[in-house]
């Protein structure tokens, strides 16, 4: 034990003990890499012990394109997702970084994620950018249209890709499993029915729960329209986002925006679906004997089948019924 006490890079004080635990502790402290010792307790053992996982602390500060603090940032160790924190009132963090690992990912709403190498620093600042390209789309709202960073109601917006990748003659077809809380069933298969729409469960116990729809600033009947001649559409779905619609606008309003010209060069989309009708199954049609026997055992069971005397006087004409 005294030549293991002399490899260590620099004095210990030792102690002869009865437990074996505070001579591995003691080694283990000098050696982080594989070590034995001998003789204790008048066993001989040996152990091999792994080295205690290293960390070094990073602190720093995340602001955005003006310099001001950002709260909430998520900040993680690139291919380590359980270790990570999130900034504070002021914008700082602290991480214990393992050794090895010299990548933290920064992500934050609105903002574009990023992946900053820390070496060996300790102190870092990271400035975050805007992700302008979603909070510059426009989203049609009452009797105008605002940009979604300036939006605070609940509105779901769907665009005219997203419309015509759905092969359907109803333009609310296209919204099914892409607005959240909008509920669309087919209520039969006739021709020209069709879907009944529900936004955010029933509100009401008499009335109908159909939202509103607004065709190009005018109330209207989205079941005219083609849907590939649809622009975009809006769903608002909360009572700041339908306020200027009165009462109108209780069970929800959806409005449709349609295409109109554009400078530019032509451009010409051609799209083609074919469909065919016909029987599942065929019945199976009985004779005209047939039919007529069943017929008759029919009502004679039911009591409503008058005899062939009181039909026909002529014996004849009863010997071939």
């Amino acid at each position: 034990m005294r030549k293991d006490m002399k490899k260590c890079p620099k004095p210990l004080g030792y102690g002869i003990r009865r437990t074996p635990v505070v001579l591995g502790l003691s080694a283990a402290l000098c050696m982080p890499a594989a070590f034995s010792y001998a003789n204790v307790g008048g066993r001989m053992d040996s152990e091999s012990v792994q080295s205690v996982l290293q960390t070094h602390t990073v602190k720093g500060t995340i602001v955005d394109e003006t310099g001001e603090p950002l709260i909430g940032v998520s900040v993680i160790v690139k291919g380590q997702a359980t270790v990570g924190t999130i900034t504070d009132f002021d914008g700082n963090f602290v991480l214990d970084i393992p050794t090895g690992k010299g990548m933290l990912e920064v992500s934050y709403i609105g903002y574009k994620t990023q992946t900053v190498t820390i070496g060996k620093n300790t102190q870092i600042t990271i400035k975050m950018e805007p992700d302008t390209q979603a909070l510059e789309e426009v989203v049609v709202i009452g009797y105008g249209a605002v940009k979604k960073r300036d939006l605070t109601g609940a509105v779901s917006s769907v665009k005219n890709e997203d419309i015509t990748l759905t092969p359907a003659t109803n333009p609310m077809q296209a919204l099914q499993g892409r607005v959240a809380g909008l509920d669309i069933t087919q209520a039969s298969g006739q021709p020209g029915e069709g879907p009944k729409l529900q936004l955010r469960g029933t509100r009401s116990f008499t009335a109908s729960g159909d939202p509103m729809f607004i065709i190009d600033g005018m109330p209207g009947d989205y079941s005219t329209l083609n849907p590939n001649d649809i622009e975009s559409i809006e769903v608002l779905k909360d009572a700041s986002s339908t306020a200027v619609y009165g009462a109108a606008g209780a069970n929800g309003v959806i409005i449709i925006t349609t295409k109109s010209g554009k400078a530019g060069k032509i451009n010409i989309n051609l799209n083609a679906y074919v469909g065919f009708n016909g029987w599942a199954t065929v019945p199976e049609m009985r004779s005209g004997d047939s039919y007529i026997n069943v017929l008759r055992e029919a009502n004679q069971i039911a009591g409503t089948y008058s005899t062939d005397e009181a039909l026909f006087s002529s014996p004849k004409l009863i010997r071939h019924i």
